[in-house]
């Protein structure tokens, strides 16, 4: 017996100093995500704005997602959730509400990017039509009402049906990146669809996110609501961690919409008249060449 309360004691030890350092670590990557990722998300929300200006349809769900982003930014919790204890919205302050709005809230616009891709490979004559859905202010009303209906049900005491309902978009994910695998590569007229690596490279991204960044969070609250989460304590450490880093994954989704680095310089003003201006000189250059070639002609 006494054996056993030693080793009780040691384990209990063990984890309070796993929890003191896994603290460390997690105020170093809020600092990191505060200073790296929000300046990221305001660039690529600036990116993504002049991508529209030029003629293109606005990424209306990637700018939801990357807002998303900002208020897993401001919001933070000030306790761990990998202690082993259920969510409880009653107890939680507004910088954990706005937290976990910011994270369930960022689930549903990865679901919505990877269908808005999805649709873009299978069916492209229908993406006029989706642009114009996805532009409506009903549309983005409904699914900014999403997050606040799946985050109340953890505020009515569901934490099984809050983990549940945030686990469905896994089978989801994994239907659109290998049905778009699929419609690109294995058939034997593949789609006619123009930047198909990066369409593909962007629903990889978007799996890889969801999987890495949240399904440990999700499993670990399923597992907690299901009174198991004391076989898996460092799963709640490790998904606490590693929540803090998907403002520092999603601008990468911004790139893979843009032409590469010539769109992304075109942003800045001084890239951008540089630019224009060389572009100015070629179409000089251009008319100069045309008319020399007439005169002679004539001659």
């Amino acid at each position: 017996m006494e054996t056993a309360g030693i080793l009780g004691n040691n384990i209990t030890a063990l984890l309070n100093n796993g929890t003191i350092s896994v603290n460390n670590v997690q105020e170093i990557i809020r600092w990191v995500t505060f200073a790296v990722g929000l300046p990221s998300i305001g660039f690529s929300i600036y990116l993504m704005g002049m991508q529209a200006k030029t003629g293109k349809a606005a990424p209306v769900y990637l700018i939801s997602l990357l807002a998303s982003d900002i208020f897993n930014i401001l919001g933070r919790p000030k306790s761990s959730t990998g202690d082993g204890q259920h969510i409880s919205m009653s107890t939680m302050d507004i910088s954990s509400l706005m937290f976990y709005f910011g994270i369930i809230s960022n689930i549903v616009f990865l679901v919505c990017v990877a269908q808005e891709r999805y649709l873009l490979v299978t069916c492209p004559q229908y993406n006029a039509f989706c642009v114009k859905l996805k532009q409506s202010s009903m549309i983005s009303l409904a699914i900014w009402a999403a997050p606040f209906a799946i985050l109340f049900l953890a505020y009515q005491g569901y934490v099984v049906l809050f983990a549940i309902s945030l686990l469905l978009p896994l089978p989801f994910l994994v239907f659109f990146f290998l049905d778009s695998f699929r419609a690109l590569w294995c058939t034997r007229r593949p789609a006619c669809v123009p930047n198909r690596n990066k369409i593909l490279g962007m629903q990889a991204v978007i799996l890889s996110n969801y999987t890495m960044l949240y399904l440990p969070f999700v499993l670990n609250t399923l597992l907690t609501a299901l009174s198991l989460g004391s076989y898996v304590y460092y799963l709640g450490l490790v998904s606490d961690l590693l929540l803090y880093l998907g403002p520092l994954v999603d601008p990468l989704l911004s790139i893979l919409l843009t032409n590469g680095m010539a769109d992304i310089l075109k942003a800045f003003p001084c890239c951008a008249r540089r630019t224009d201006t060389q572009e100015e000189v070629q179409t000089v250059d251009t008319d100069t060449v045309e008319t020399v070639s007439g005169t002679l002609t004539r001659f």
